[in-house]
């Protein structure tokens, strides 16, 4: 009963702290954590998704660089296959920041926050997820960067079921700075 308690106040969480706080903000970056990369070096779609919208806040000016980040996993380096996106797609590589070594959202936050820190970056729209940016939002807080949720569409309502089970696992997993095991 109280795991079940647990669980069901986590999930309340993951759904108040994702809320979109984007309406007319402005911040110093647009930030991307990275997500699945396919074969041929094509962003999957939930990453896909989180390009798009951020593609969409960059070319509204609501931030002047995109930040990236997200290292290997298997043959492909996020990071590299994100700069080739949002290339293609009309960013300068002057408004590309990349962190290439993270392999999980903890380290997508203390890897990108010195790269951040050094260019004066202090404010960041986080593109993820609904699910996903509640865990953003704190890495990225623990580092030293305020943030302003910008969700980005999500998968069909009965696939978010395994992701928010994933995500409210994680959130207390996280406060225990135990989720270093998940990636």
């Amino acid at each position: 009963m109280l795991l079940a308690l647990f669980f069901a106040a986590s999930t309340l969480a993951l759904v108040s702290m994702g809320a979109d706080e984007s309406e007319g903000a402005r911040a110093d970056c647009i930030f991307i954590p990275g997500m699945a990369v396919y074969g041929e070096r094509k962003p999957g779609l939930g990453l896909q998704a989180r390009l798009e919208r951020a593609l969409e806040l960059w070319k509204e000016k609501r931030a002047p660089l995109i930040v990236v980040s997200g290292g290997s996993k298997g043959d492909f380096n996020e990071s590299e296959v994100m700069v080739e996106w949002l290339r293609e797609h009309g960013v300068p590589s002057d408004a590309i920041i990349a962190e290439s070594r993270s392999r999980s959202t903890r380290e997508n936050a203390i890897y990108s926050a010195p790269l951040m820190h050094h260019r004066g970056i202090k404010r960041a729209l986080i593109v993820s997820q609904n699910m996903h940016l509640p865990r953003v939002k704190i890495c990225l807080h623990d580092e030293g960067i305020e943030t302003i949720n910008a969700p980005c569409k999500g998968p069909p309502p009965f696939d978010v079921i395994i992701p928010l089970a994933r995500e409210a696992l994680l959130m207390p997993l996280h406060a225990l700075n135990a989720d270093r095991v998940f990636r």
